[in-house]
C-alpha cells in the first residue's frame, strides 16, 4: 500500500485528443503535469509539417498526492486514473526521467503495447548515458526500450548495440 498523501507521478486517461487541453488545463489549475511530445512529419497533398503529437495517446501524467486525484479528474477532458483492481497505479519517476531523457534528443521513438523480452541493459555513452532498459531484437533491428508498467507501453529508441553493457538487474523498483 502506497503513502496517500505522498506525491507520486499517476498516470491519467484522457479523451481522445484531449491530451493537450488536459495539460494546459492541469498547468493553469496549478497542478505539476507532463505530457510526453514527440515531432512528427504530417503529410497533406500540397505541404508537410512538423507537428508535436504525445508520445502515449490518450495518457496525461500529472505529480501529485492519491487524495488530491480528483483535482486532476475533474478536469474536463480527463476521464480517469490508471489503477488495477481499484487500487491506484504510481508512475516510477525513473520511467518519467527516462522518457524524458529519450524525448530530449533527435532520437527515432517507437511505442509498442505491452513489454518487450530482453536482456538488461545501461546505456555507455552518448546522451543517454545512464538509462538503464531492455536490448530487443525487434523488426530487424536492435531496440533499446523503456518499459512503463503502469500504462502498460514500451518505448523503443533505435540503439547501437555497442553503446550498451548488460547489467545484472534493472534499478528501477516498485515504490
Amino acid at each position: 500500500m502506497i503513502d496517500q498523501r505522498a506525491s507520486y507521478w499517476y498516470a491519467f486517461v484522457t479523451k481522445p485528443r484531449h491530451e493537450k487541453k488536459a495539460d494546459e488545463a492541469l498547468k493553469a489549475a496549478g497542478i505539476e503535469s507532463y505530457l510526453p511530445l514527440k515531432k512528427t512529419l504530417n503529410k497533406w497533398k500540397d505541404r508537410k509539417k512538423w507537428v508535436e503529437t504525445p508520445l502515449f495517446s490518450c495518457y496525461i501524467f500529472s505529480q501529485i498526492p492519491y487524495v488530491n486525484r480528483y483535482d486532476v479528474i475533474k478536469i474536463p477532458s480527463v476521464v480517469r486514473i490508471v489503477g488495477f483492481h481499484n487500487q491506484p497505479t504510481p508512475v516510477r519517476s525513473e520511467e518519467i526521467t527516462a522518457v524524458r531523457q529519450l524525448l530530449s534528443g533527435d532520437h527515432h521513438l517507437f511505442v509498442h503495447d505491452g513489454p518487450l523480452p530482453g536482456d538488461s541493459v545501461r546505456i555507455k555513452s552518448g546522451p543517454l548515458i545512464g538509462l538503464e532498459g531492455q536490448l530487443v531484437e525487434f523488426r530487424r533491428g536492435r531496440w533499446f526500450v523503456i518499459y512503463i508498467e503502469a500504462i502498460g507501453k514500451s518505448v523503443l529508441v533505435d540503439m547501437n548495440e555497442h553503446l550498451v553493457e548488460k547489467v545484472e538487474t534493472i534499478l528501477f523498483h516498485r515504490l
